[in-house]
């Protein structure tokens, strides 16, 4: 269970300091003009001239302190408050991921334990366990895969071999090869368009983002998942349109999908499983190429639309492009 944080008792708190400060700098403004007012007031009964100017210098230079003091004890607040948004992110990833990494364990101990247990078991059997533990274990193979690219793409240790490709060649390859994967009718696994531009990839990562965006798309649709493909271009860029007709998400979600830990709370499936980590990953592997993602909501609300973006070689980001050819990351 995750631990809860609130941040109730730390906002309190914080107003309540600067109400403090406040009630300080209310006081000190009181306190010089009563202070003013009374040496006014002994210059004109007694004809002393009394100077001021080094009473206003002070309150000035107090003003400007603690303007200052304010301003770093806000800047102060919001660094902790991201940090206790960062803990509690992590603690639900800590959690999501326990549980998905037990739930194939368990899976396949229950099917080695009962080969184990029984000596009738047919052959055709022994064989729907093996294809199921088989199963399991590619799942539990392709989540721990995320969580060490995820690392590698932070620290910069990702190991990638881009190449000059065709863009259309490659892209259409990589999605016939994933709706097989994943057993999808081609009614329900449509692409369109064609590009004849080149561009700089990683056949491997690319084919990652849209197995991750397959796999989003197939966790929130309903029985009968669609799935729509349309790439083009501009004069820059390889524009590639993903859209899924799932159950969709609502604007305040979609500000937060490509964030760290960040999961899709979905009442009509809230049994779906993941890490947080898919789309935090697909940004991550596109930004690294040079290109772009960005999430909307389409215009009949269903379903949800990515649009992406790679620079064509040699046409646009050339350096960049030269730089990931000749190293690998």
């Amino acid at each position: 269970m995750p631990k809860k944080y609130s941040n109730a008792k730390y906002i309190v708190i914080f107003v309540l300091v600067q109400l403090a400060w406040l009630a300080v700098l209310g006081l000190w403004i009181a306190r010089y003009v009563s202070n003013n007012m009374v040496l006014k007031e002994i210059d004109q009964r007694y004809a002393i001239n009394i100077s001021t100017g080094g009473n206003i210098a002070v309150l000035v230079v107090g003003l400007a302190l603690i303007t200052a003091a304010t301003a770093g004890m806000w800047i102060l607040f919001r660094y902790l408050n991201f940090h206790f948004h960062q803990t509690r992110l992590y603690d639900n990833f800590i959690s999501s991921i326990t549980h998905e990494l037990k739930t194939p364990l368990a899976s396949i101990q229950l099917y080695i334990e009962t080969l184990i247990s029984y000596e009738d078991i047919s052959g055709n059997q022994v064989r729907s366990f093996v294809e199921k533990m088989h199963s399991e274990i590619v799942r539990l193979n392709k989540m721990i895969n995320s969580i060490l690219e995820v690392g590698r793409l932070e620290n910069r240790n990702a190991i990638y071999n881009c190449r000059i490709m065709n863009a259309n060649a490659t892209l259409k390859a990589i999605w016939e090869d994933l709706r097989v994967q994943y057993n999808l009718e081609k009614s329900q696994f449509q692409t369109d368009g064609n590009t004849q531009s080149q561009v700089v990839l990683d056949q491997t990562a690319i084919r990652l983002v849209f197995e991750n965006l397959i796999d989003n798309s197939l966790k929130y649709s309903p029985d009968n998942p669609r799935i729509e493909i349309q790439v083009s271009e501009s004069d820059k860029y390889i524009q590639i349109r993903y859209r899924d007709y799932g159950n969709g998400i609502s604007h305040q979600q979609l500000k937060k999908i490509f964030k760290k830990f960040y999961r899709i709370t979905d009442m009509q499936n809230p049994s779906v499983r993941g890490t947080g980590l898919g789309l935090y990953l697909v940004k991550g592997i596109i930004n690294f190429h040079g290109g772009n993602i960005t999430a909307d909501i389409p215009i009949d609300n269903i379903g949800l639309l990515f649009d992406i973006e790679f620079p064509r070689y040699p046409l646009h980001r050339k350096s960049y492009l030269n730089k990931l050819l000749k190293s690998k990351y």
